[in-house]
């Protein structure tokens, strides 16, 4: 996940929280919980996965972080000792090695808000290769081929590169190569 520097008061900014077992649970609670003048949202990032079942390919939504959700706040300070007073576990990411809070890079930040739909959810995107070259044709990732670090047909998902190296993995259908 990549990070940007500790953000001043006042600067909306996203943060990972940890929710060990289950994070839309924990997302709920802490969304109803917490005073909304700390909390601006919080939600448990989704992306669409393909998978068949009885020999039909479907979609169906999963959370991108295992054991995370997101928050939104401009005062990471005061809504870390807010979380601290719960009596389940959700506390704010820290940068490895480090006592400072981590934030979502404003370069990634602004990529998921780009991609993500109103529920959170990054939906499938379809695409051709022709001739070698990546047509996205429909979903998020329009205009966004230069992104594309690689895709797996098979698998129907592409690595997409977020913030100059950091390679989030999102659905993606390539059903015609030529």
């Amino acid at each position: 996940m990549p990070v940007g520097r500790r953000s001043p008061r006042g600067r909306r900014r996203w943060y990972l929280v940890h929710a060990p077992g289950r994070e839309q649970a924990t997302c709920d609670k802490v969304r109803k919980l917490m005073p909304p003048d700390l909390l601006e949202d919080a939600f448990v990032m989704r992306k669409e996965r393909w998978r068949k079942y009885h020999g039909v390919w479907s979609l169906y939504p999963v959370p991108m972080y295992h054991e995370y959700f997101f928050v939104v706040t401009r005062d990471v300070l005061a809504l870390d000792k807010e979380l601290s007073k719960l009596t389940f576990p959700a506390r704010i990411a820290k940068a490895d090695g480090s006592s400072h809070f981590a934030p979502l890079s404003k370069g990634a930040q602004e990529w998921y808000e780009g991609v993500l739909d109103g529920e959170r959810v990054i939906r499938t995107s379809t695409a051709v290769i022709e001739d070698g070259v990546l047509h996205v044709q429909s979903g998020p990732l329009i205009g966004q081929e230069d992104r594309v670090v690689k895709v797996d047909r098979h698998k129907r998902f592409c690595f997409v590169d977020v913030d100059g190296g950091f390679a989030e993995c999102v659905p993606m259908d390539v059903p015609f190569k030529s």
